[in-house]
């Protein structure tokens, strides 16, 4: 292996640790926005909020990373797949953390609402979720297409779940059972939550082209 080589597959490696750092990140303040929402924790949903210049950080500097492997290194084939794909993945990531703070900022807003916050099928929906995300950044780790493809299944049982909730919400509402404002509310947690295994979708198709050189059918190089 050529020095040049060695020094390309050592920056690609440092790139994809940081991924999963930011990963980890992002679906820790997921697991956290959801338990301060179901807690009313107004501290922890702020705490969640302030961890989200860290996910952005992340993006960031990855981001330079990435270009400075691209004009340095000048990677070629799959090497520029892999760089490529993530700079575009990123973005997917960063997203998912926007929908944790919005979760967060859900739950400050809705802290004089007193409702019994027992929420199982949005807590199924949001394990579902992050394990998505965990498993696409698994996957981006060993270029699995396989472990991709079942994670972009995955995603039916995010959108059943989402629809179950949707009609339970219509029904409460109709029934005037609950404070309407708090089920709206809980409906935009519940579509945060279904756009977060959108977004892991989006990684593993990236994952996908990394590997094929396609992105959703279409042959990009």
């Amino acid at each position: 292996m050529t020095q040049m080589r060695r020094s390309l597959l050592n920056s690609i490696d440092s790139l994809k640790d940081e991924v999963t750092k930011m990963a980890n990140l992002v679906v820790s303040n997921i697991h956290e926005s959801l338990k301060a929402f179901i807690n009313n924790d107004v501290e922890l949903a702020t705490l969640v909020v302030v961890k989200d210049e860290e996910v952005d950080r992340f993006e960031e500097e990855i981001a330079k990373q990435a270009l400075k492997i691209l004009w340095k290194e000048q990677p070629l084939a799959g090497d520029l797949r892999l760089v490529t794909g993530i700079l575009k993945l990123i973005t997917d990531l960063e997203r998912i953390g926007d929908h944790a703070i919005d979760i967060a900022e859900i739950t400050i807003k809705t802290a004089n609402l007193t409702d019994k916050r027992l929420l199982p099928l949005i807590t199924k929906m949001t394990e579902i979720a992050q394990n998505m995300v965990l498993e696409s950044i698994e996957s981006l780790f060993k270029i699995d297409v396989e472990q991709a493809k079942r994670v972009i299944m995955e995603d039916d049982k995010v959108d059943q779940i989402f629809n179950i909730i949707l009609e339970n919400i219509v029904k409460e509402i109709k029934a005037d059972l609950h404070d309407p404002h708090y089920l709206v509310y809980l409906l935009m947690v519940a579509k945060y939550i279904e756009r977060i295994g959108d977004h892991a979708v989006n990684i593993c198709e990236w994952i996908i082209f990394i590997e094929s050189g396609s992105h959703k059918k279409t042959s990009l190089f």
